[in-house]
Protein backbone atom coordinates (compact mmCIF):
# COMPACT_ATOMS: atom_id res chain seq x y z
CA UNK A 1 0.00 0.00 0.00
CA UNK A 2 1.16 3.72 -0.57
CA UNK A 3 -0.48 6.47 0.58
CA UNK A 4 2.38 9.19 -0.72
CA UNK A 5 0.99 12.14 -2.93
CA UNK A 6 2.35 13.94 -5.44
CA UNK A 7 3.70 17.39 -3.48
CA UNK A 8 4.10 18.80 -6.96
CA UNK A 9 0.02 18.43 -8.25
CA UNK A 10 -0.77 19.15 -4.34
CA UNK A 11 0.72 23.00 -4.45
CA UNK A 12 -1.19 23.50 -7.60
CA UNK A 13 -4.58 21.93 -6.64
CA UNK A 14 -4.35 21.69 -3.01
CA UNK A 15 -3.01 18.71 -1.00
CA UNK A 16 -6.75 17.12 -0.76
CA UNK A 17 -6.93 16.77 -4.16
CA UNK A 18 -3.04 15.52 -5.01
CA UNK A 19 -3.01 12.18 -6.99
CA UNK A 20 -0.73 9.10 -5.56
CA UNK A 21 2.19 8.26 -6.32
CA UNK A 22 3.42 4.95 -7.93
CA UNK A 23 6.94 3.23 -7.63
CA UNK A 24 8.42 2.95 -11.11
CA UNK A 25 12.27 1.12 -9.88
CA UNK A 26 14.21 3.78 -8.48
CA UNK A 27 11.19 6.79 -8.33
CA UNK A 28 8.19 7.57 -7.83
CA UNK A 29 5.74 9.17 -10.31
CA UNK A 30 1.77 10.51 -10.57
CA UNK A 31 0.13 10.58 -13.24
CA UNK A 32 1.16 13.77 -14.53
CA UNK A 33 4.63 12.26 -14.35
CA UNK A 34 6.24 14.46 -12.12
CA UNK A 35 8.65 11.92 -10.52
CA UNK A 36 10.69 12.08 -7.52
CA UNK A 37 14.01 9.48 -6.46
CA UNK A 38 14.16 7.16 -4.15
CA UNK A 39 17.77 8.08 -2.28
CA UNK A 40 20.11 5.04 -1.75
CA UNK A 41 19.31 5.47 2.02
CA UNK A 42 15.81 4.45 1.54
CA UNK A 43 14.04 7.27 1.66
CA UNK A 44 11.66 9.31 -1.11
CA UNK A 45 12.39 12.61 -1.34
CA UNK A 46 9.27 14.80 -0.96
CA UNK A 47 10.24 18.33 0.13
CA UNK A 48 9.87 20.84 -1.97
CA UNK A 49 12.70 23.64 -2.64
CA UNK A 50 10.43 26.37 -1.99
CA UNK A 51 9.90 25.27 1.50
CA UNK A 52 13.14 24.83 3.01
CA UNK A 53 14.07 27.50 4.78
CA UNK A 54 17.77 26.48 4.71
CA UNK A 55 19.92 24.38 2.49
CA UNK A 56 19.80 21.08 4.88
CA UNK A 57 16.87 21.47 6.70
CA UNK A 58 16.23 19.63 10.50
CA UNK A 59 18.61 18.27 12.64
CA UNK A 60 22.18 17.50 11.51
CA UNK A 61 24.48 14.27 11.48
CA UNK A 62 25.59 15.45 15.08
CA UNK A 63 22.20 15.92 16.04
CA UNK A 64 21.04 12.76 14.73
CA UNK A 65 24.20 10.71 15.92
CA UNK A 66 23.40 11.72 19.50
CA UNK A 67 19.64 10.81 19.48
CA UNK A 68 20.42 7.13 18.04
CA UNK A 69 23.19 6.67 20.46
CA UNK A 70 20.59 7.86 23.18
CA UNK A 71 17.62 5.87 22.09
CA UNK A 72 19.47 2.73 21.74
CA UNK A 73 20.65 2.34 24.95
CA UNK A 74 16.86 2.09 25.73
CA UNK A 75 16.79 4.98 28.21
CA UNK A 76 13.03 6.16 27.33
CA UNK A 77 11.85 2.79 26.81
CA UNK A 78 9.24 3.33 29.17
CA UNK A 79 8.10 5.99 26.65
CA UNK A 80 7.90 3.28 24.02
CA UNK A 81 6.30 0.96 25.76
CA UNK A 82 3.64 3.39 26.92
CA UNK A 83 3.29 4.95 23.08
CA UNK A 84 2.57 0.98 21.87
CA UNK A 85 0.14 0.55 24.00
CA UNK A 86 -1.86 3.28 22.99
CA UNK A 87 -1.57 2.75 20.00
CA UNK A 88 -1.98 -1.05 20.43
CA UNK A 89 -5.49 -0.09 21.73
CA UNK A 90 -6.82 1.96 19.13
CA UNK A 91 -6.00 -0.27 17.04
CA UNK A 92 -7.53 -3.04 18.62
CA UNK A 93 -10.61 -3.64 15.54
CA UNK A 94 -8.76 -2.74 12.89
CA UNK A 95 -6.22 -5.56 11.38
CA UNK A 96 -4.09 -3.70 8.50
CA UNK A 97 -3.63 -0.68 10.89
CA UNK A 98 -2.17 2.11 8.83
CA UNK A 99 -0.15 4.57 10.91
CA UNK A 100 1.46 7.94 9.51
CA UNK A 101 4.59 9.06 12.06
CA UNK A 102 4.88 13.08 11.24
CA UNK A 103 8.09 13.69 12.33
CA UNK A 104 9.53 10.36 12.51
CA UNK A 105 13.30 11.08 12.91
CA UNK A 106 15.69 7.97 12.82
CA UNK A 107 12.38 5.98 13.32
CA UNK A 108 13.26 4.36 16.76
CA UNK A 109 9.55 4.82 17.76
CA UNK A 110 8.46 4.18 14.81
CA UNK A 111 9.98 0.39 14.71
CA UNK A 112 8.62 0.17 18.56
CA UNK A 113 5.25 0.48 17.53
CA UNK A 114 5.63 -1.27 14.21
CA UNK A 115 6.69 -4.21 16.30
CA UNK A 116 4.53 -4.22 18.86
CA UNK A 117 1.68 -4.13 16.37
CA UNK A 118 2.89 -6.88 14.54
CA UNK A 119 3.38 -8.98 17.56
CA UNK A 120 -0.30 -8.53 18.66
CA UNK A 121 -1.09 -10.07 15.19
CA UNK A 122 -1.93 -6.91 13.23
CA UNK A 123 -0.44 -6.58 9.62
CA UNK A 124 0.38 -2.86 10.69
CA UNK A 125 2.03 -0.64 7.74
CA UNK A 126 3.74 2.91 8.55
CA UNK A 127 4.47 5.58 6.94
CA UNK A 128 7.16 8.45 8.60
CA UNK A 129 7.77 11.87 7.52
CA UNK A 130 10.43 13.71 8.34
CA UNK A 131 12.11 16.99 6.94
CA UNK A 132 15.72 15.87 7.98
CA UNK A 133 17.48 13.84 5.37
CA UNK A 134 20.40 13.11 7.95
CA UNK A 135 17.02 11.39 10.82
CA UNK A 136 15.57 9.25 7.41
CA UNK A 137 19.09 8.35 6.08
CA UNK A 138 19.66 7.02 9.85
CA UNK A 139 16.26 5.21 9.80
CA UNK A 140 17.50 3.06 7.20
CA UNK A 141 18.68 0.14 8.57
CA UNK A 142 15.41 0.28 11.03
CA UNK A 143 13.69 -0.50 7.77
CA UNK A 144 14.82 -3.63 6.53
CA UNK A 145 12.00 -6.25 7.44
CA UNK A 146 9.52 -3.81 8.76
CA UNK A 147 6.73 -2.54 6.45
CA UNK A 148 8.03 1.26 7.24
CA UNK A 149 8.08 3.43 4.37
CA UNK A 150 9.35 7.05 5.15
CA UNK A 151 9.64 10.17 3.00
CA UNK A 152 11.27 13.57 3.05
CA UNK A 153 8.91 16.38 4.44
CA UNK A 154 7.35 19.00 6.18
CA UNK A 155 5.27 18.28 8.95
CA UNK A 156 3.07 21.72 7.85
CA UNK A 157 2.75 19.70 4.25
CA UNK A 158 2.07 16.51 4.29
CA UNK A 159 2.71 14.57 1.09
CA UNK A 160 0.02 12.35 2.30
CA UNK A 161 -3.16 11.09 1.13
CA UNK A 162 -6.25 12.94 2.92
CA UNK A 163 -8.26 10.39 5.02
CA UNK A 164 -5.56 7.62 4.33
CA UNK A 165 -4.35 6.84 8.02
CA UNK A 166 -5.79 4.89 11.04
CA UNK A 167 -3.58 7.00 13.32
CA UNK A 168 -1.00 9.92 13.21
CA UNK A 169 1.63 9.73 15.28
CA UNK A 170 3.04 13.36 16.86
CA UNK A 171 5.94 11.97 19.00
CA UNK A 172 8.05 15.54 20.01
CA UNK A 173 7.40 17.04 16.83
CA UNK A 174 5.30 20.12 15.50
CA UNK A 175 1.47 19.72 16.01
CA UNK A 176 -0.45 20.95 13.18
CA UNK A 177 -4.14 20.38 13.62
CA UNK A 178 -5.23 21.40 10.13
CA UNK A 179 -2.89 18.49 8.55
CA UNK A 180 -3.24 15.97 11.01
CA UNK A 181 -7.29 16.10 10.78
CA UNK A 182 -6.85 16.12 7.10
CA UNK A 183 -4.72 13.27 6.71
CA UNK A 184 -6.72 10.56 9.53
CA UNK A 185 -10.24 9.18 8.44
CA UNK A 186 -12.85 10.14 10.01
CA UNK A 187 -12.86 7.93 13.24
CA UNK A 188 -9.29 7.62 13.34
CA UNK A 189 -6.89 8.92 16.00
CA UNK A 190 -3.98 10.89 16.70
CA UNK A 191 -1.45 9.98 19.52
CA UNK A 192 1.49 12.49 20.80
CA UNK A 193 3.95 12.23 22.99
CA UNK A 194 4.66 15.85 25.05
CA UNK A 195 7.09 16.52 27.81
CA UNK A 196 5.81 17.11 31.54
CA UNK A 197 6.05 20.10 33.80
CA UNK A 198 9.17 18.49 35.20
CA UNK A 199 10.59 16.87 32.34
CA UNK A 200 14.80 17.09 32.60
CA UNK A 201 14.41 19.26 35.43
CA UNK A 202 17.68 17.83 36.29
CA UNK A 203 19.68 18.60 33.51
CA UNK A 204 17.87 22.22 33.22
CA UNK A 205 19.37 22.22 37.25
CA UNK A 206 22.63 22.04 35.69
CA UNK A 207 22.78 24.31 33.28
CA UNK A 208 20.70 27.03 34.73
CA UNK A 209 20.85 29.11 37.63
CA UNK A 210 16.98 29.69 37.76
CA UNK A 211 14.86 26.50 36.72
CA UNK A 212 11.55 27.16 35.34
CA UNK A 213 8.50 24.04 35.08
CA UNK A 214 8.00 23.26 31.35
CA UNK A 215 4.49 24.71 30.16
CA UNK A 216 1.77 22.13 29.66
CA UNK A 217 -0.87 23.50 27.18
CA UNK A 218 -4.40 22.53 27.62
CA UNK A 219 -5.67 19.32 26.55
CA UNK A 220 -8.80 20.32 24.47
CA UNK A 221 -8.37 20.65 20.38
CA UNK A 222 -10.86 22.28 18.37
CA UNK A 223 -12.13 19.85 16.13
CA UNK A 224 -10.77 16.62 18.11
CA UNK A 225 -12.28 14.82 20.83
CA UNK A 226 -9.94 14.26 23.71
CA UNK A 227 -10.08 10.68 25.19
CA UNK A 228 -7.20 10.87 28.00
CA UNK A 229 -3.63 10.92 28.95
CA UNK A 230 -1.66 8.70 30.41
CA UNK A 231 1.66 10.05 32.85
CA UNK A 232 4.86 8.32 32.18
CA UNK A 233 7.21 9.25 35.03
CA UNK A 234 10.93 7.80 35.70
CA UNK A 235 14.45 9.00 36.68
CA UNK A 236 16.93 8.70 34.57
CA UNK A 237 20.39 7.82 35.47
CA UNK A 238 23.54 8.56 33.85
CA UNK A 239 27.00 7.15 34.44
CA UNK A 240 29.05 8.64 31.58
CA UNK A 241 29.94 12.08 30.07
CA UNK A 242 29.53 10.48 26.62
CA UNK A 243 25.85 9.52 27.74
CA UNK A 244 25.16 13.05 29.23
CA UNK A 245 26.15 14.69 26.03
CA UNK A 246 24.32 12.70 23.65
CA UNK A 247 20.58 13.36 25.70
CA UNK A 248 21.53 17.61 25.96
CA UNK A 249 21.96 17.22 22.00
CA UNK A 250 18.75 15.98 21.25
CA UNK A 251 16.97 18.44 23.81
CA UNK A 252 16.17 22.15 22.78
CA UNK A 253 18.32 23.20 25.05
CA UNK A 254 20.98 22.81 22.66
CA UNK A 255 19.93 25.04 20.46
CA UNK A 256 19.33 27.59 23.54
CA UNK A 257 22.28 27.49 25.78
CA UNK A 258 25.02 29.71 25.60
CA UNK A 259 28.37 27.87 25.22
CA UNK A 260 29.22 29.02 28.97
CA UNK A 261 26.41 27.28 30.12
CA UNK A 262 26.95 23.85 27.89
CA UNK A 263 29.88 23.52 29.18
CA UNK A 264 28.24 22.97 32.52
CA UNK A 265 27.09 20.01 30.67
CA UNK A 266 30.42 18.88 28.62
CA UNK A 267 32.48 19.11 31.78
CA UNK A 268 30.32 17.41 34.33
CA UNK A 269 31.42 13.98 34.65
CA UNK A 270 34.87 16.15 35.70
CA UNK A 271 33.41 16.61 39.58
CA UNK A 272 31.02 14.24 39.67
CA UNK A 273 30.71 10.87 38.92
CA UNK A 274 26.78 10.11 38.68
CA UNK A 275 24.07 12.57 36.20
CA UNK A 276 20.12 11.84 37.35
CA UNK A 277 17.06 13.58 36.30
CA UNK A 278 13.39 12.90 36.11
CA UNK A 279 11.89 12.09 33.01
CA UNK A 280 8.29 13.07 32.85
CA UNK A 281 5.73 12.64 29.72
CA UNK A 282 2.90 13.06 28.93
CA UNK A 283 0.69 10.52 26.06
CA UNK A 284 -2.14 12.46 24.64
CA UNK A 285 -5.54 10.20 22.78
CA UNK A 286 -7.80 11.86 20.67
CA UNK A 287 -10.08 10.90 17.72
CA UNK A 288 -11.45 12.65 14.33
CA UNK A 289 -14.38 13.48 14.09
CA UNK A 290 -15.34 15.26 10.33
Amino acid sequence: MNIYICPVCGEKSGLDKAPLLHLEGNSAKCPKNHSFDIAAKGYLNLLLSQHKNVKDPGDSKKMVAARRDFLGSGAYQPLLDGLCGAVKELCTDISVPVIADCGCGECWYTAGIHDALVAAGKNAELFGVDISKNALAAAKPRLRERSISTAVASVFRLPIKSGSADVALVIFAPFVTEELRRIVRDGGYIVTAIPAERHLFGLKSVLYDEVRLNEVKPYEIDGLEFLGKEDINFTLEITSQEHLNALFMMTPYYYKTSPHDSDRIYSYFGTHDRFETECAFQILKYKVRK
